[in-house]
């Protein structure tokens, strides 16, 4: 049976070193929430914070579905990069109907619709884990699953190789 690291095994072994898979990705954790009642228009990279639950992230992004900022009834999607605070076990970030702040959008720029969600993608593996191959990094299970059928050919082709004596 093939094992992939946990996610989480990063955040439990900090001082271990940790590389990416070319095959796993970048590990990402971003973070969407809807809005409503959206009384000014988002910046790119400003920092949003729930006023109740503390959550953070930095927006990357606004997507504007519905009504206005001028009017104070936009609705929309709010999406985010470097989320603190989320909930680990639910993925959960800001809390239904709590007030979002803007670090240039200003206190109750918009009201979170629902509760966000995080979204991570990608991962870190242990360098103990990692095979280098071709100037490439894989994790052990995409380096055997990649690469086997080459490796059981040379194999083949030593063993033939060595009927020819």
């Amino acid at each position: 049976m093939i094992r992939l690291p946990r996610r989480s095994d990063y955040e439990r072994n900090p001082t271990e070193k940790w590389c990416e898979c070319v095959l796993c990705g970048t590990k990402r954790i971003r973070a969407l929430v809807h809005f409503t009642q959206g009384n000014t228009t988002p910046t790119h990279g400003e920092t949003v914070t729930g006023a109740s639950s503390g959550d953070t992230m930095v927006l990357d992004r606004y997507v504007l579905i519905s009504g206005s900022y001028a009017g104070g009834d936009a609705v929309g999607v709010l999406e985010g990069t470097s989320p603190t605070g989320y909930d680990e076990g639910t993925l959960e970030i800001f809390t239904d109907s709590e007030s979002l702040n803007g670090s240039t959008s200003g206190n109750a720029f918009a009201v979170a619709n629902k509760k966000g969600a995080i979204q991570i993608s990608g991962r870190l593996v242990p360098e103990s884990d990692i095979v280098e191959y071709k100037g490439k990094k894989y994790c052990g299970p995409h380096f055997r699953f990649k690469f086997n059928r080459d490796f059981q050919n040379e194999a083949d082709v030593a063993k033939g190789e060595g009927d020819r004596d």
